[in-house]
């Protein structure tokens, strides 16, 4: 199968190379040439770790017309801050054939993408998927190589409601729904991004060591047992929204249990027992997409959707607030809301359907 793999980072090499691994016909795409340069020129990307080869890639490019024209199946593996400018790159590509899957879509991830291609004038009903979070846990060590430390063992996927996500997912690589878990609601899939609550709270409360460009582990070292329990309240508050949007979701130590199958009795021991989290340093800047991707499309999102409940947000709110002071931003002016992303929360109850996008763009 011809796959096109939008974003040549750390997931975009790992899906390229898994994929590529297992037979399919790889199209990579990326914005910025400089990136790929390499890869345009060997057409090969080195992986190592639970996948291992020098796999081939049949097209690297910059041209996004030529991938949607050779792929019926379009894989975006870039960071939410992307989502938007992506749609309106493709709006004139996308036709009703594609199936568009983000992962992940962050917090709505495929609302966003759908009402930006509908400002494009897109009205083709091309399937949208997102994905709770990514499958691999990778990093990207050079132009060409990546190491995916793990595959995850189970991954939330969802669309719009009315959509049948079976048949879509009938028509993607088997080798995906290997991990893919279709729900019926992308309620789950965009409060179940686990993305906000493992990356924002560290990021901050280690922003000495983060600017220091002294080398640590991210999760071993910069997730203290403190730290671990304030995380542990940041996502109370989550499993708390989404209770009251009648779509429970798992807890950020149930989610690490299952993914990478630990025995562990809180979130701390989690990540002290996870062997997939032993090469994974932390960033050597505070501009990195820990806070400006999860920042303004996961806590925003979720802080909006938390007080429009009527519900105190006390933790989520003070990492962002902090945010804001440290980098002199804001990130709820930037974040994804449902008044910017034209649905109502209480459509979330029941699930989102495209109509309600449309009928709020009216």
């Amino acid at each position: 199968m011809n796959v096109g793999i939008i974003g040549a980072g750390n997931s975009g090499l790992a899906m390229a190379s898994h994929l590529s691994f297992v037979g399919h016909s790889i199209y990579l795409w990326n914005r910025s040439e400089t990136t790929i340069e390499e890869l345009m020129r060997t057409k090969i990307v080195k992986s190592k770790g639970v996948i291992v080869g020098e796999l081939p890639l049949t097209e690297v490019t910059t041209n996004v017309q030529l991938v949607l024209e050779a792929c019926e199946v379009i894989l975006v593996t870039t960071p939410a801050t992307s989502h938007r400018g992506l749609a309106k790159i493709m709006a004139p590509y996308l036709k009703e054939h594609h199936i568009v899957v983000l992962n992940p879509g962050r917090t709505f991830g495929a609302i966003d993408f759908k009402n930006e291609l509908m400002n494009c004038s897109n009205t083709e009903d091309i399937k949208i998927l997102e994905t709770q979070t990514i499958i691999y846990t990778c990093r990207k060590t050079s132009p060409v190589d990546v190491n995916i430390l793990a595959l995850k063992r189970e991954v939330l996927i969802a669309t719009f409601r009315g959509v049948d996500i079976q048949e879509i997912l009938e028509r993607i690589p088997d080798e995906l729904n290997r991990f893919y878990k279709p729900i019926s609601s992308m309620v789950e899939t965009s409060i179940g991004n686990v993305g906000m609550i493992l990356h924002c709270a560290p990021m901050i409360l280690n922003a000495g060591w983060v600017e220091s460009s002294y080398p640590f582990r991210y999760y071993r070292d910069g997730i203290s047992k403190t730290i671990a329990r304030f995380i542990e309240k940041i996502d109370d508050e989550r499993l708390m929204v989404a209770r009251y949007l009648n779509h429970p979701v798992i807890s950020i130590k149930e989610w690490m249990q299952i993914s990478y199958n630990l025995d562990c009795d809180d979130l701390y021991s989690c990540i002290q027992n996870n062997p997939s989290y032993d090469e994974i340093f932390a960033p050597k800047s505070l501009t990195y997409r820990y806070i400006y991707e999860d920042i303004p499309f996961g806590l925003v999102p979720l802080e909006s959707m938390g007080k429009n409940l009527g519900l105190p947000m006390k933790n989520t709110s003070l990492i962002i607030d902090m945010a804001n002071s440290l980098l002199d931003e804001d990130f709820r002016a930037m974040g994804r809301t449902a008044n910017k992303l034209n649905f109502d929360y209480t459509n979330l109850i029941r699930g989102i359907k495209v109509e309600d996008i449309e009928e709020h763009r009216e």
